[in-house]
């Protein structure tokens, strides 16, 4: 891809997740509404003993409307989360391939992208599990053995398909019997094999920790100034990921105080804010960054 092309669909995405963002606030707003017009339901003063159990048309509209303004804040939710880890993907791989000194791959500037329909051979340039991951899969379909049931269909035990899952791949029987590990077809399985448990945990794509992102672009010769920049957003970044972690380990929840346990949700809440904050950075200063590398590649 051009620097040019580059450009464009970073700033296409930009201009998506702000708006997926602001819907998705929107969305959130009229939940808490409606929410609350179901909930005077159950609490409005004068009303006669046991109308809850009475058949009211009103309060079943209000119930509806609230199924449906749930689902809808829910979706936009993930949509705008999806959008963003995208976004910040991308950036930072056109960051880390410009002061590499290396062409932008148009498969794999896709890869985030479920709307993009790839091939097999273009699915090979994207990053994925390790052999390790995929041979500790069948290895775990292969002990759980067969099932003791001769009528039970040849699947593999619900453990070891679900390890799979998690990194994108599902298991299939070979014409012969054997237990084959194979990439998910399905578009969201890209993100599993891209992003393995940082995605399916955190919803989160895998980043480069702030201090090492910034190592890669001080050596590219990239002024101080953004190198500080961008090292402040991703650093925020990687906070709420660590509180993400905390919060999701059982040992430490319990170790947690009530103060501590609400800044942690405050910083996994600010999450896709965070992740957009970021992916706005690197956008924004992709041209000072290839500027810094071209000279460098010309001393």
């Amino acid at each position: 891809m051009t620097p040019e092309a580059v450009d464009t669909v970073l700033a296409d995405l930009a201009a998506t997740a702000d708006r997926l963002i602001a819907e998705s606030a929107m969305a959130q707003r009229e939940l808490d509404e409606c929410n609350d017009d179901n909930e005077r339901w159950f609490t409005q003063d004068g009303l006669p003993a046991g109308h809850l159990g009475y058949p009211n048309p009103s309060r079943a509209l209000s119930s509806v409307r609230l199924a449906h303004a749930t689902d809808r804040a829910r979706l936009l939710r993930q949509s705008a989360r999806q959008i963003v880890a995208w976004w910040a993907d991308l950036a930072t791989y056109a960051v880390l391939s410009t002061v590499a000194g290396q062409p932008i791959d148009p498969v794999r500037a896709a890869g985030a992208d479920l709307s993009a329909h790839l091939t097999d051979e273009e699915l090979h340039h994207l990053p994925g599990p390790s052999q390790d991951v995929r041979t500790l899969a069948r290895l775990a379909a292969l002990f759980a053995g067969p099932s003791v049931n001769p009528d039970a269909p040849a699947d593999p035990p619900m453990d070891a398909g679900e390890y799979a899952s998690r990194a994108g791949l599902i298991l299939q029987r070979s014409p012969s019997g054997e237990m084959d590990v194979v990439d998910d077809p399905l578009p969201d399985a890209r993100l599993r094999r891209m992003w393995g448990d940082t995605w399916v945990d955190y919803q989160m794509p895998v980043l480069l920790p702030a201090d090492e992102l910034a190592a890669a672009i001080t050596a590219a010769g990239v002024p101080l100034t953004v190198v500080d920049t961008i090292r402040t957003t991703t650093r925020a970044v990687d906070v709420a990921l660590a509180a993400a972690v905390r919060l999701a380990e059982p040992e430490d929840a319990a170790a947690v105080s009530e103060a501590e346990e609400e800044a942690l949700w405050e910083h996994v809440e600010r999450t896709t804010d965070l992740l957009a904050a970021y992916a706005r950075t690197l956008t924004s200063h992709l041209p000072a960054i290839r500027r810094a590398a071209q000279q460098r590649a010309c001393r």
